[in-house]
């Protein structure tokens, strides 16, 4: 699956997606790209403790992305860096992710949270930022978003430039994208540990 949270299909971001997708095909995998900025996607609400029966209590765009990444083996998620993070519209899909691995009470009386399904997935991050800028910020929410939806973080791409012109990413990192796409399918898919507990050093500190 590709989560493009970038505002401009014909960007550096979206080439650098495109690329990973490239690169999943060529290793036989089947692509599905979801661009954040087509979603219509309410805020989270924070609609309480209990788990809603299937995912959110709306539906809406969201509807979709949960579907998706339910059967995805990996998920690339990209965006520029937007005010040292990621961009407004990736962002509303993260929060509504919550209720992949919602807050629940628990028979005991006891308040956990619970994912819906094995941290089975592997998941990487494509940005690009001006130079001086730091991607860092960015790659640790897409970080604890990848870990929410049960994915296992593997990598971060990014591309630092100096110019301000539309799609100039250059041909070694678009490479380096593809390589990306076709190790995420090749690989082995990562243990079923739970989604919200920070077992390995992957986890954002």
């Amino acid at each position: 699956m590709v989560l493009d949270g970038s505002p401009l299909p014909d960007g550096s971001v979206a080439r650098m997606l495109g690329a990973a997708a490239d690169g999943a095909r060529a290793a036989g995998g089947e692509v599905e790209l979801h661009r954040c900025y087509d979603l219509a996607v309410r805020p989270c609400m924070a609609c309480g403790p209990d788990a809603t029966p299937g995912y959110c209590v709306f539906h809406d765009g969201m509807d979709a992305v949960y579907a998706a990444l339910e059967r995805s083996h990996a998920v690339v998620v990209g965006s520029p860096v937007h005010f040292d993070t990621v961009s407004g519209p990736l962002k509303l899909v993260m929060d509504r992710c919550n209720c992949v691995t919602p807050l629940v009470t628990l028979a005991d009386g006891r308040q956990d949270c619970v994912p819906k399904w094995p941290r089975s997935r592997r998941g990487a991050f494509v940005t690009a930022c001006s130079a001086g800028r730091r991607p860092d910020f960015a790659e640790r929410s897409v970080r604890g978003f990848l870990r929410w939806v049960g994915a296992q973080w593997e990598e971060t791409l990014a591309w630092s430039h100096a110019d301000n012109e539309r799609g100039s990413v250059p041909a070694d990192t678009l490479a380096a994208a593809r390589a990306l796409g076709r190790r995420l399918i090749e690989g082995e898919p990562p243990g079923g540990g739970r989604a919200g507990e920070p077992e390995d050093s992957t986890w954002p500190k």
